[in-house]
């Protein structure tokens, strides 16, 4: 009796490590897809390719998307544009725990360049 309920509770102890595995892996997966997809998605409706960048802490996962100050400006839902792409075609990912922020693309400033001395 005690050798069959030491089996059945490492059977049981393996699946859950097993389950949380998997679900570790489609979170990576997801994660990763939605990485490489959601910039051109967004680039054909908006019709200009944000810099996306995606942080996943545990459950919670922030989606940043910069966009340059005229576009934000015109399109001033981006971010339920966003939130509906993630939860319909990633459901792994629960609306609950996805922060979506937009932030305004900063323009680069170019330095000038030291002449050298000869």
């Amino acid at each position: 009796m005690r050798k069959t309920f030491n089996k059945i509770l490492a059977l049981i102890i393996i699946s859950g490590i097993g389950y949380l595995g998997l679900k570790i892996y489609q979170l990576l997966k997801g994660i990763i897809e939605l990485d490489k997809t959601l910039p051109q998605y967004l680039g054909n409706i908006i019709g200009e390719v944000p810099i996306v960048s995606i942080t996943a802490i545990f459950n919670k996962i922030t989606i940043t998307a910069k966009y340059s100050k005229t576009i934000i400006k015109k399109n001033e839902n981006l971010e339920n544009i966003v939130r509906d792409y993630v939860t319909d075609f990633y459901p792994i990912f629960k609306a609950n725990n996805v922060k979506i922020l937009i932030e305004e693309l900063e323009e680069e400033k170019e330095e000038p360049v030291p002449k050298e001395k000869e």
